[in-house]
């Protein structure tokens, strides 16, 4: 497969991978209608030729839909026929437009977590001394390579309880004369405390219905719900809640600089410049990740089989982890008899446990359940617990197909790539 630009814009190769593509009537630099017959999440398509009697396989990059249209040249590479869209569609420009700006800014979300529980326990700020703000803010923030998708995660983080465990300063005031709290800074350290205080409880994620608006606050489904009306987003949604923090640490970046000196009881002072633009960039990059997650999942409802990417922060006491999970429906479109299932993926990273990954499916009835534990101890506990579990799913009615725990790692996830963003050849 290739991926390719020309000068006339980007163009997008399709490999033929059917039997069709054996003996196929075309010559090199003919154009062809096409028809998308089906498509997969994975980028597998079936699409029927203007011409040719039966359809052919494909394998694309970039999210096409059944039914919809497209217009292909015919080129001829060694042993093998590939075809090049020619026009890409109407809305092409704004998706691959969103993937190149949110692929190479994105942050692990524990990392955002982590940053913003750090600042905020960091004691007050000096006052304007001529003192440089620290060298190289932001730099600590892990970036992700443009084409990673969604990595795992780092390790938990601890996070402060109330507002009021926000470190004292370090030095009398009279010798270090810190900023007074102004009301922009008051309203940043409230805000980032409900941000951190909204990570879910891991107990409503046992219920139905707390795991339901858990997904639904996750950040990805925002704009679809602010479209409908659904004003309660703005209160509970995490993409909400990261909104409101970047526009308070853009208001305390804007305000002018208290000099008046701190007493030892008095709120926390203002975070220094460099501070704010750390925190910031954190900000961006987490609302970058979720971006992410919306594009995955604009992708996967394009084809057949649709699919949900998303990311939880969950609460522990003092600390916080991220759960990440991926819902996809399966089957049902293949033809014959099969009957639509579901499958769930999640992996999350504990300080006691390690990561552990773990897929569920159900088909008819019938579910699935494996383990899969980086730490041998952890596999080991999980598989004592697996006749608990077997009873608990029988006990709800399911049938029971197979229950597995072992050590290492789950196969990589097959995520839809996004296309026309590389210049490369498999």
């Amino acid at each position: 497969m290739q991926i390719g630009y020309s000068s006339t814009g980007p163009l997008l190769t399709l490999a033929l991978t059917g039997g069709g593509a054996a003996s196929p009537p075309w010559q090199d630099g003919q154009i062809l209608n096409a028809r998308v017959i089906e498509a997969q999440s994975d980028g597998r398509l079936l699409l029927q030729l203007e011409g040719y009697g039966k359809p052919v396989e494909a394998r694309s990059p970039l999210p096409l839909a059944a039914g919809q249209q497209v217009k292909l040249t015919v080129a001829v590479e060694s042993d093998r026929i590939v075809l090049r869209l020619l026009e890409q569609p109407a809305e092409e420009p704004a998706v691959q437009q969103a993937w190149r700006t949110a692929l190479p800014r994105q942050v692990p979300l524990a990392s955002v977590l982590q940053t913003i529980a750090r600042l905020l326990q960091l004691p007050p700020a000096p006052a304007a001394t001529g003192t440089p703000s620290p060298a190289g803010a932001g730099s600590n923030l892990p970036r992700l390579p443009p084409a990673a998708g969604l990595p795992l995660t780092p390790p938990p983080i601890r996070l402060p309880d109330t507002p009021a465990q926000v470190q004292a300063p370090t030095a009398p005031p009279a010798e270090t004369p810190a900023q007074a709290q102004t009301p922009a800074a008051e309203k940043l350290t409230a805000l980032a405390q409900q941000l951190l205080n909204r990570s879910a409880d891991p107990q409503r994620l046992t219920t139905a219905e707390g795991l339901r608006q858990a997904l639904l606050n996750s950040g990805v489904f925002l704009e679809g719900r602010l479209a409908r009306g659904d004003t309660a987003a703005l209160q509970d949604d995490f993409g909400a809640g990261l909104l409101r923090l970047l526009g308070a640490v853009r208001e305390q970046a804007a305000a002018p600089a208290a000099t008046q000196p701190r007493s030892a009881g008095a709120p926390p002072a203002p975070l220094s410049a460099g501070l704010l633009q750390e925190l910031s960039q954190a900000i961006e990059g987490a609302l970058a990740r979720v971006k992410v997650q919306q594009l995955h999942t604009l992708t996967a409802q394009n084809a057949s089989d649709p699919a949900w990417l998303l990311e939880l922060p969950l609460r522990h006491g003092n600390e916080a982890e991220v759960l990440r999970l991926r819902i996809r429906r399966e089957g049902g479109n293949g033809g014959g008899n099969a009957a639509p299932g579901w499958s769930v993926r999640l992996h999350f990273d504990s300080p006691q446990h390690g990561g552990v990954d773990s897929v569920v499916t159900l088909l008819g009835g019938r579910i699935g359940v494996s383990f899969w534990a980086e730490q041998p101890h952890t596999a080991e506990r999980l598989g004592l617990r697996l006749e608990e579990l077997r009873g608990q799913l029988q006990h709800a009615g399911l049938e029971v197909e197979h229950l597995r725990s072992a050590p290492g790692r789950a196969a990589p996830d097959d995520e839809p790539v996004p296309g026309g963003l590389l210049n490369l050849s498999v």
